[in-house]
């Protein structure tokens, strides 16, 4: 599975891939241990958490033989309502360089009123446009299956090649269109999770992507890839920041921060971010070591106060009670301690202005105008 959404024309990220054997029992034979183990998982995760739930009890993409409905692709309740969905999980999500949100990307790319002509037309593209596109899911987002596995695979990215199907994906992109930022937060998350590879919902922002590559190939729609990343959401359209750093077929490293998901080159990172967070980390770390010593101190005294109350008579209570007040006293300092510690200039994104609490890094070769589109 790649992780960073879709490669584009003129753009193509470089990223890792995940290995995976994939390899699936023969037909008859026993369960496997791995089977029966995901499925006590299953049901530890049903009776446990929603989220669980949704990750757990997922069908894979080639075990699945119908189309999802829309309910059951969106994102679990609880995850809409993370506040802070970028921070938690901003190193799962799947994003090209220069996307704050590849699914709202997608939304943008096809998912707008003025889409339902490319829609129609995608309608009627020879069976072999559709064709490559479930070979190029199954053989790159699904080559490190088995060929079973693979196989399946291909005939799960063909029940999208329906009219029900592209209906679906169609309504998956206006919806993604529609939503805040926030929420495609959470699109980008769902189907990246540990337990969710090559879950349904996973495969379907695949091959929602892929279809919009063909849609784009075919000039259905305008290219909103990041050829041009400058006038998306990273520092290169600032003039004299980064333009430089664009040099054609030349390795980069760009930065995502957190929360806001916005990029900066890895100039311009080095410059305005590196230094205050790695200041501002290394304030966090030491508020967390005293907070866990805070948090051994008290269970000290209350086990004490317990005692001496079992133990002391009541003129002794008196000295349990100054006991804890010293306690009460000396938390007080720490956490004015801490507090002017952590004062300071906090690193700020350059866009937006929002203290940035993370950031994580991704390269891309700038392969130029003329560059053939690698599909993801």
């Amino acid at each position: 599975m790649v992780k960073g959404g879709s490669s584009t024309a003129g753009c193509a990220e470089a990223c890792e891939e995940d290995e995976d054997d994939g390899g699936g029992d023969p037909p008859g034979s026993a369960p496997s241990a791995d089977d029966e183990s995901r499925r006590i998982l299953r049901e530890v995760a049903a009776r446990t958490s929603p989220s669980l739930a949704k990750i757990w009890l997922a069908p894979k993409v080639w075990e699945t033989e119908r189309l999802p409905t829309l309910e059951e692709l969106r994102p679990e309740k609880e995850l809409l309502e993370e506040e802070r969905v970028s921070l938690r999980y901003g190193r799962e999500m799947v994003r090209a360089v220069g996307q704050r949100s590849h699914s709202k990307s997608l939304g943008e790319g096809c998912g707008q009123h003025e889409h339902e002509a490319a829609w129609a037309a995608l309608r009627g593209l020879r069976d072999g446009a559709l064709e490559r596109v479930a070979v190029g899911f199954a053989e790159h987002e699904c080559s490190a299956l088995g060929p079973e596995h693979r196989a399946g695979s291909r005939n799960f990215a063909r029940l999208f090649f329906s009219a029900e199907g592209l209906s679906l994906l169609q309504a998956v992109a206006k919806e993604l269109h529609g939503l805040s930022l926030e929420h495609c937060w959470a699109w980008d998350v769902v189907g990246e999770r540990v337990g969710e590879e090559y879950s349904v919902v996973w495969g379907v922002k695949c091959i929602l992507a892929r279809i919009h590559d063909a849609m784009v190939r075919n000039h259905l729609v305008e290219d909103r890839s990041n050829r041009a990343v400058g006038r998306r959401d990273c520092c290169s359209h600032t003039p004299g920041l980064c333009l430089e750093y664009f040099d054609e077929s030349r390795s980069v490293k760009w930065w995502s921060l957190h929360p806001c998901m916005h990029w900066v080159c890895d100039p311009c990172f080095n410059q305005l971010i590196a230094g205050p967070l790695i200041q501002q980390r290394e304030r966090l770390r030491t508020e967390a070591e005293a907070e866990a010593k805070q948090a051994t101190t008290r269970r000290e005294a209350a086990t004490s106060f317990e005692a001496s109350i079992q133990n002391a008579g009541a003129g002794q209570l008196h000295g349990v009670v100054q006991a804890l007040d010293r306690l009460a006293t000396e938390t007080e300092e720490k956490a004015s301690h801490l507090f002017e510690e952590s004062l300071g200039t906090p690193p700020v994104c350059p866009h937006c202005g929002e203290r940035v609490r993370d950031a994580n890094c991704k390269r891309m070769v700038v392969a130029g105008e003329d560059a053939s589109q690698a599909a993801a």
